[in-house]
């Protein structure tokens, strides 16, 4: 989604975020913009809507491979990211969405609809004089997830896909982590769309002269008013249904037959790593995925990740001979260090890749049991009766927040439960999703509930791991997509049940995938507490005060299971100042004494 107002370098890449892919029917016109032959622009047709699109054409004679940028912004008018690609050789295509930008029709966001008129807009960029009929999809975020839309029509001409950063499950990605209301980046996110468009209507008129767009524009800031469009007011259902259904591209994406290679950040500060796990609904043999810890905007900070993308779009769309077929289907980019700040933007780099042959990666559960006196170990609990209680709600630990200084500490001790193993006798290394699955009880008939993964490091940090979220009425699972390492909440009307008050409940809590390596030394730590401020993501949190207990003994085990798997990695603990997105705290906890767990065989 590619939030435009955030805070330092990422207002300087207000017009170059979150954008991608293809837009609609054939052509009405197609005009040079001020005598310029290597620009054309005009409306396609498209379904009784018009659709403003802009071409950028290379050096050179053609015809040309083509890629498309398709988003919700303004790349209908000034496709910005595909200026880049113009020195590869590419046909670069804007198109906007229907209803948004310079383009008229119902902006539905994310649904079949945006589809349609994306691939319609592929297909006629294949039939182009200037296009050689081999088209590919560019961008992340807004635009990354119109690509799942448009590629599941499968349309003719299209080549190859690169979906970054998406949402393809709005309920459970971003508006509803755990069955809890996102109350602050989606709004957020939306309140921006009128001043884009506004940017859009500019520059249509100073590049090409088109006065119609500013009216266009006009019209689709009044429609995104209407309670039917308006996203602030669809995402007001609390509960998982057919409108959440209808825009879920996870639930489309197994009929994708084109090669797609896509990116994610772990700590993704706009639209979360999950993204419905649309990947694994894929072909793996048609699946390239590059992981890493990091922010929403590594796509354009990596050098690493540019040169895949390169590469890949050079042998799908160009057809060139360059091996990739070959390559590994999956890289994971570890610890990300950011460099050369002083830029408009930063450069991001690995301290080590590993990579896995396909997907799904090979994992192993590792399963910890929390213990009294806050540790967290292998056995089972054995004490006939064992508890910890909590104050809810207060202030928790805000991470990646603007303002808050990275992670800021706890508001007060009795607000939150930690569980620490102890030093790790060797290194452990993880990969995907994991499980809270937590025997709990409160005061209250409801309760939102958070959970934080750490690592505690021999130098006295703590550094942010990850976390995961839970409305306690909304524990209620779906059975056949739960698995040991990944708990799949239904968050229907139906299936929601208060807790009875005093009475310990079981419960499992996704905690979003991640990949992290604990040093020997370290010590993994979990930490429950009050949703906190996380990235742009603010809790729209229950606020009936409650006394909250988690149960640990011998008939009312809790524990946490996380995905395990050996890879390569650096030897040295990355630096707390320079490890993008994984701020580090002092540690005021001690240690738990003994050893922590091993890896599991």
């Amino acid at each position: 989604m590619a939030r435009t107002g955030s805070c330092g370098w990422r207002a300087a890449v207000l017009a170059v975020v979150a954008v991608v892919c293809a837009g609609c029917v054939s052509a009405e016109r197609d005009s040079n913009a001020a005598g310029d032959p290597s620009r054309l622009w005009g409306y396609l047709p498209a379904d009784g809507n018009r659709i403003r699109y802009s071409v950028l054409l290379p050096a050179g004679d053609g015809p040309h491979p083509v890629l498309v940028e398709y988003d919700g912004y303004s790349a209908g008018s000034d496709p910005d990211v595909g200026r880049g690609w113009l020195s590869e050789g590419y046909a670069i295509v804007g198109v906007n969405v229907p209803g948004t930008g310079c383009s008229t029709g119902e902006n539905h966001i994310f649904d079949e609809a945006v589809g349609a008129a994306g691939a319609a807009a592929v297909e006629w960029a294949a039939r182009q004089p200037w296009s050689n009929g081999r088209v590919g999809m560019i961008g992340y975020s807004y635009s990354g997830y119109n690509q799942l839309w448009t590629a599941a029509q499968r349309p003719s001409g299209l080549r190859a896909i690169t979906p970054s950063k998406n949402v393809a499950d709005p309920y459970r990605d971003v508006g509803y982590p755990g069955g809890i209301q996102n109350i602050g980046f989606p709004a957020e996110w939306w309140s921006e769309f009128p001043a884009i468009w506004q940017h859009a209507a500019q520059r249509a008129e100073e590049l090409d002269g088109d006065t119609e767009c500013a009216a266009i524009v006009a019209q689709n800031t009044t429609n995104a008013q209407r309670p039917d469009i308006d996203l602030t007011r669809w995402l007001a259902d609390p509960f998982y249904g057919p409108s959440y259904a209808d825009r879920s591209a996870m639930l489309h994406t197994s009929g994708i037959d084109v090669p797609a290679l896509g990116t994610q950040s772990w700590q993704d500060e706009q639209v979360g790593p999950r993204s419905g796990y649309y990947e694994e609904t894929m072909n793996p043999e048609r699946m390239w995925l590059i992981s890493s810890n990091g922010d929403h905007h590594t796509d354009l900070t990596s050098p690493e990740i540019n040169a895949v993308i390169r590469r890949f779009l050079a042998h799908f769309v160009k057809g060139e001979d360059n091996g990739f077929e070959r390559e590994p289907r999956v890289r994971l980019l570890q610890e990300m260090q950011v460099t050369d700040t002083g830029g408009e933007i930063p450069r991001t780099t690995p301290t080590s890749i590993a990579t896995f042959g396909r997907l799904p990666v090979d994992v192993r559960a590792l399963r910890m049991w929390l213990q009294p006196d806050g540790r967290l170990g292998t056995e089972q609990p054995t004490l006939a009766t064992a508890s910890a209680q909590y104050r809810y709600p207060f202030t928790a630990s805000a991470v990646n927040q603007p303002g808050t200084g990275g992670w800021n500490p706890p508001s007060a001790p009795d607000g939150q439960l930690t569980f620490t193993t102890g030093a790790l006798p060797e290194d452990l290394s993880f990969y995907g999703s994991g499980s809270a699955d937590l025997w709990f009880s409160s005061s209250a008939p409801d309760t939102d509930v958070q959970v934080t993964v750490s690592e505690v490091r021999p130098d006295g940090q703590e550094m942010y791991v990850q976390r995961g979220w839970l409305r306690a009425s909304q524990r209620a699972l779906d059975q056949t997509r739960s698995t040991e390492l990944r708990p799949w909440g239904e968050f229907t009307r139906d299936a929601a049940r208060p807790l009875v008050p005093g009475e310990p409940t079981p419960m499992r809590i996704e905690i979003n995938k991640f990949a992290h390596v604990f040093r020997a030394g370290s010590s993994i730590r979990i930490t429950i507490d009050t949703p906190a401020p996380t990235g742009y993501w603010v809790f729209g949190n229950h606020t009936t005060p409650a006394t909250n207990t988690v149960w640990f003994d011998s008939a009312r085990p809790s524990s946490v299971v996380l995905s395990y798997t050996p890879y390569p990695h650096a030897d040295q603990l990355p630096s707390c100042a320079s490890t993008a997105q994984q701020p580090c705290r002092t540690n005021g906890i001690p240690v738990p004494e003994g050893p922590g767990p091993k890896a599991p065989s």
